[in-house]
């Protein structure tokens, strides 16, 4: 009996020593998986996704490639994994938000609100995501992710808004949710941009939040918003743009490379003075000019920032790279032509929307809320959207670029907010001006798969000129909900 029980305890010790033997190996395991998804997180991060390789994660996780493919064999597993888990982590913190227990759905809903504004003022985060918008334009299963994501997102408010306004139906909702939502993403686009000073910030949090209490209908009274002119509702501008074909996106279009172009022409050749008639060799320069422009700019939406280079754009032309070079020397060359030829052409057709004419300044507002409101939903602009923020966190040009058009665009709000509200402060306009432009810009996360066949789109858009009037007016906020 003795001798059994010592072999017994002898085979305990070594089925003990193997059990500890397997937990130490798993936990080197998870440590090993944990610091390589750290490390490719991070190059995801800072050197985006046409800079991504298992080499580098490999390195920055002190592994050598051999082992981390052990791991990870595959380069697009690794991508999906740190996108999911980026994108699920944030969902898992706004749902706990939204379903705490013991406070009401209003207060839920002004702390969640909180969350956001904290997040989209981390530059990593905004940095991630940017690169996984513009990644999700090449990769199916990124889009994917994207898109559910999104999907999740705005469900967690369409759930709050349903618990504070029972009358709103689920289509309401949701339509709701996106426009908060969309507010949030727009917020991260423009900070990023902005260079507004802390004072600018906190009134701006202020008209947010206010707008927030708005839309998600926190308070009791109702507000009906009745547009001036019934020719602006969204089925009758529908059918007149069927009808008559009025409207035209700018994106790819010969009017929007004209712009601009003949003077880029004579800048380069410094031939001619600009007051002169063109001649037949400076047309032609421009032709050409125009085309390589718009070459380089579907280049840039289709195959991302990645493939956008000077031996790219000559083969999409049909010349030589040196011939291209004859117009365009360099890749900074190039890529600011084609920015400010795209930039241009929409703040010129908006700037001039807004002009002070025989309309009044809020049904010119609301104009220019559906013309954004419709390049927003083309995916192209979307794509070329996306292309530029992640760009402009590796390229200083395009940074500059984005922020002096991001802020042109921005005071064609601030001036019709001042003629709308003429007691309001600089400061005000402006923060209201941000907000106007911010909540349509946050809407390309939603719209550049589907475009306009994004469900309840409409509903959206009379949502966004409702609260966007009152946004300008200054009236979000105190005693009033929209409904749409």
């Amino acid at each position: 009996m003795q001798e059994k029980l010592a072999a017994r305890a002898g085979a305990m010790k070594v089925q003990g020593e193997a059990i500890e033997a397997g937990s130490v190996q798993r936990r080197n395991r998870e440590r090993r998986i944990g610091d390589i998804l750290v490390a490719a997180t991070e190059i995801f991060r800072d050197d985006g996704y046409a800079g991504f390789t298992t080499r580098k994660v490999a390195a920055k996780a002190g592994l050598t490639l051999s082992n981390l493919q052990y791991y990870f064999p595959d380069k697009d597993e690794l991508l999906s994994i740190i996108i999911k888990n980026f994108l699920q982590g944030f969902l898992d913190q706004y749902l706990c938000i939204a379903n705490r227990s013991g406070a009401t759905a209003q207060r839920r809903c002004a702390a969640l609100i909180e969350q956001i504004f904290e997040d989209i003022n981390e530059p990593n985060v905004e940095k991630f995501l940017f690169e996984t918008w513009a990644f999700a334009q090449h990769e199916s299963y990124a889009s994917a992710l994207v898109e559910g994501a999104y999907a999740a997102y705005r469900d967690i408010f369409a759930g709050l808004l349903s618990e504070i306004n029972p009358t709103l139906s689920a289509d309401e909702c949701k339509a709701r949710a996106l426009v908060l939502t969309a507010q949030a993403e727009g917020m991260m686009i423009f900070a990023a941009r902005s260079d507004d000073s802390e004072k600018d910030y906190e009134e701006f949090a202020r008209t947010t939040k206010r707008s927030v209490k708005t839309v998600a209908g926190l308070t009791a009274t109702t507000l009906a918003i009745e547009l001036r002119d019934d020719a602006h509702s969204v089925a009758a501008l529908t059918s007149a743009l069927a009808a008559t074909g009025v409207r035209e996106g700018l994106f790819g279009s010969e009017k929007h490379m004209r712009r601009g172009r003949y003077e880029i022409a004579v800048r380069q050749s410094g031939s001619e003075p600009s007051y002169l008639r063109p001649t037949m060799q400076s047309r032609k320069r421009e032709a050409k000019i125009n085309e390589i422009i718009a070459a380089a700019a579907n280049v840039l939406a289709s195959e991302g920032y990645g493939n956008f280079t000077l031996a790219r754009i000559a083969k999409e032309v049909g010349i030589l790279t040196s011939g291209l070079q004859h117009y365009f020397p360099t890749h900074d060359d190039l890529l600011s032509s084609t920015i400010n030829a795209l930039f241009s052409a929409y703040y010129d057709r908006w700037s001039e929307m807004s002009l002070p004419r025989d309309k009044p300044a809020i049904e010119r507002l609301c104009e220019i809320i559906e013309d954004v409101f419709e390049e927003a939903c083309d995916p192209r602009v979307c794509r070329f959207s996306f292309e530029m923020f992640a760009l402009a966190e590796h390229s200083a040009i395009t940074h500059k670029l984005l922020s002096k058009s991001y802020a042109e665009y921005r005071q064609i709000y601030v001036n019709l907010v001042r003629e709308i509200d003429p007691v309001a402060s600089g400061r005000e306009c402006l923060a209201r001006a941000t907000l106007i432009a911010a909540q349509i810009e946050g809407l390309i996360v939603y719209t550049y798969s589907a475009g306009r066949q994004t469900p309840g789109l409409d509903m959206v858009l009379r949502l966004f000129k409702a609260i966007s009037v009152e946004i300008a007016r200054g009236s979000t906020g105190k005693g009033k909900e929209i409904v749409s």
